[in-house]
């Protein structure tokens, strides 16, 4: 947890608006993943989010994001 409050801190972070091409995007992630990775709304508008800015997921829980195809993850443990 230390490792995202550092990361957070020295990031200049930046709450990123849901576009409408984050929003298709998201629903075409949902309908390649909700029943075979149990992937959820929240997730898929993160993956989406990371996809069309071109960004890496931090993420402790990557099971739901593997899948993405062309999605960077970050994954640490808590």
């Amino acid at each position: 947890m230390e490792r995202v409050k550092v990361g957070l801190t020295e990031a200049a972070t930046v709450i990123m608006p849901v576009t409408v091409a984050i929003t298709e995007r998201a629903m075409g992630l949902i309908e390649a993943y909700a029943l075979s990775h149990s992937l959820q709304l929240a997730d898929a508008l993160i993956a989406a989010t990371a996809l069309e800015h071109d960004l890496t997921v931090l993420t402790a829980n990557a099971k739901h994001f593997r899948a993405v195809a062309g999605l960077r993850l970050d994954v640490f443990e808590p």
